[in-house]
């Protein structure tokens, strides 16, 4: 499994995953490619060594005039097959050591509060609980958001050449 950044080339496998993931729910194409050309290297995918991609993050980065730096995740989706596996956990390590490696003092996140499996994840990672968000994926859908302190994170160094999200 290698996690790397995001190329053009991508974005079909990338909307093949998000229809698996999300049905219609999910981004569109023109979502994707908004975000690759606004920060592409805060777009991660996951490969498989045959070449199958299973999982991606987005992240942005926020600059602010004033104030700290901040970052989120935009969206992360891992094939129903490789889930509970750490793959999640890999693309949001890779993601948060990018905001950190840029600066950015908190991130956080949306999640669906009856997602639990993911709120545990991102629990685990140090996120904490923020805001209730009614209706944030629709009716009777609510949201919740997450946040995390990037100044007390410590990540793992990425694995020899298992990823290149570090490079630039």
């Amino acid at each position: 499994m290698r996690i790397r950044r995001f190329h053009m080339a991508d974005l079909p496998r990338v909307m093949q995953l998000e229809r698996a993931c999300f049905s219609s729910e999910g981004y569109s194409g023109a979502t994707f490619l908004a975000h690759a050309f606004r920060d592409r290297k805060g777009f991660f995918v996951a490969e498989e060594e045959g070449g199958q991609l299973v999982g991606y993050v987005l992240v942005r980065l926020r600059l602010p005039w004033l104030g700290p730096r901040r970052g989120g995740v935009t969206s992360i989706a891992v094939a129903p097959a490789q889930r509970r596996q750490g793959l999640g956990r890999a693309l949001l390590e890779a993601a948060l050591a990018y905001l950190k490696e840029h600066h950015a003092e908190q991130a956080d996140l949306e999640v669906n509060v009856a997602n639990r499996a993911a709120q545990s994840l991102y629990e685990s990672l140090g996120f904490k609980q923020a805001k209730l968000l009614a209706h944030y994926y629709g009716a009777n859908r609510d949201g919740l958001r997450m946040v995390l302190d990037l100044s007390r994170l410590e990540l793992p160094a990425p694995s020899q050449g298992g990823t290149d999200a570090g490079r630039g």
